[in-house]
């Protein structure tokens, strides 16, 4: 079961965020991240304290305020294919 808390921010919106997983689908690695949405706005953040669903609600700010809006898998699979080939990589 995914984890998941709502909190609201300092400016009044109104936020949820999950602990989200791949857990390892596809023979690829595991990977984790928190997603945070609102009604305006998605964030994701790879890198985030273990004890996330403990904090209060300024500390789920503060992670939030580090997560970026996510990116497209395809578009980011793109994006490091072309630095590859840019280095002279063979793909």
């Amino acid at each position: 079961m995914a984890l998941t808390r709502k909190f609201v921010d300092s400016e009044g919106v109104h936020w949820q965020v999950y602990e989200l997983s791949t857990d390892g689908l596809a023979g690829d690695p595991a990977e984790s991240w928190l997603y945070f949405f609102s009604r305006s706005a998605t964030r994701m953040l790879a890198t985030y304290p273990d004890d996330w669903a403990q904090f209060d609600w300024p500390g789920l700010e503060r992670l939030c305020g580090h997560a970026q809006a996510p990116v497209e898998r395809a578009a980011r699979r793109e994006s490091v294919r072309g630095a590859l080939s840019a280095n002279g990589a063979e793909i």
